[in-house]
């Protein structure tokens, strides 16, 4: 069976993104005005500030036929489950104090980049998974789609 995509949206974390510009612009400044031979270690966090913004600042959300996967970036770091796997799936609000990033909360593992709309996503382990989406029903709907609920 050809696995056919139901739902997909690339969700950006501008606030992730400034964070790390405003940083990376900082030690740039503050390396301006150390002695040369201390510029090279300020200089050298500023290509791993761009790696950690390549990876974190974008959240994909991804429903086909047979399952729902989410990841940051450029793919490899996120998750997949299977739709059989899949006990409940809601709506949710997360708050400021949730955060953003990847981390266990009372929601489950959130995965989040912005805002705080997500998809509580429960499975038959018991495993609970919060993920960002701006439009939380888009993925229910395509979760509903794809397994026959109706």
């Amino acid at each position: 069976m050809n696995e056919r995509v139901l739902y997909e949206h690339r969700q950006v974390g501008w606030i992730t993104v400034i964070v790390l510009f405003v940083i990376a612009v900082l030690i740039c400044g503050a390396a301006a005005m150390t002695a040369p031979s201390e510029r090279t270690l300020s200089f050298s966090l500023v290509p791993i500030l761009m790696v950690v913004a390549a990876l974190f600042s974008t959240l994909t959300v991804r429903v086909t036929s047979l399952r729902v996967m989410w990841y940051f970036g450029v793919s490899g770091i996120g998750r997949s489950v299977a739709l059989a796997e899949i006990t409940s799936i809601r709506a949710i609000k997360t708050s400021i104090f949730e955060g953003w990033g990847i981390h266990l909360t009372w929601h489950g593992w959130l995965w989040n980049v912005a805002g705080f709309n997500a998809v509580q996503i429960i499975l038959r382990s018991g495993t609970r998974f919060a993920v960002g989406t701006p439009n939380p029903q888009a993925v229910i709907d395509a979760v509903q789609s794809a397994r026959g609920d109706t």
